[in-house]
């Protein structure tokens, strides 16, 4: 069974070939403001090199956010076209789940102006999922961080993509209207 992870919430394009849950391939790289440009391409060429079309797709996983509004809309329009094509399943994800894979630990994504979305896990349970202020952050840290760290001084811990892939289809919810998706939009209180 051929899957397909999508995220584009983040700075980084990240699309994820797995068969029977185990990754084969994919492509992580940095798109910021771009990823409108390279996802078809990329796409493509990930699966013409595996000798696959998207018809061969059997499930796939797209991140809803919380991030980049455009970005996250530019992987929720891919999964709706695809579907029109392949009535393949769709699972759902948190940018959250994408980036932290392990039991504890901080996701920090960039929300400009000097704010970042914040995902705080302990002991595999999220403790705190929304968006603090810079200063609002430092009081509330659970390393290891992952992700924008440096937005207060911290270094991020790296994680692959087989992991993050992996992961998600473990910790993701099946979309019953694929029509109805919606980005994952969480504003400041």
């Amino acid at each position: 069974m051929w899957q397909l992870v999508i995220n584009t919430s983040h700075k980084h394009l990240s699309i994820g070939l797995l068969e029977n849950n185990h990754f084969v391939d994919g492509i992580h790289e940095e798109a910021f403001k771009t990823q409108s440009e390279m996802i078809l391409p990329r796409l493509k060429q990930l699966l013409e090199n595996h000798q696959l079309t998207p018809m061969d797709l059997h499930q796939i996983y797209v991140g809803l956010g919380p991030g980049s509004y455009t970005g996250v809309r530019i992987g929720l329009t891919v999964v709706k076209t695809l579907t029109l094509v392949n009535s393949m399943e769709v699972y759902t994800f948190t940018s959250f789940d994408f980036f932290l894979p392990l039991e504890s630990g901080t996701v920090l994504l960039d929300a400009r102006s000097s704010r970042a979305y914040v995902g705080i896990k302990s002991n595999s349970k999220w403790t705190f999922q929304g968006i603090l202020t810079l200063d609002e952050v430092k009081e509330r840290l659970i390393g290891p961080y992952f992700q924008d760290a440096q937005l207060i001084d911290m270094k991020a811990m790296e994680v692959s993509l087989s992991k993050m892939c992996e992961n998600i289809v473990h910790h993701s919810e099946r979309c019953n209207d694929v029509h109805a998706l919606e980005p994952l939009y969480i504003k400041a209180l």
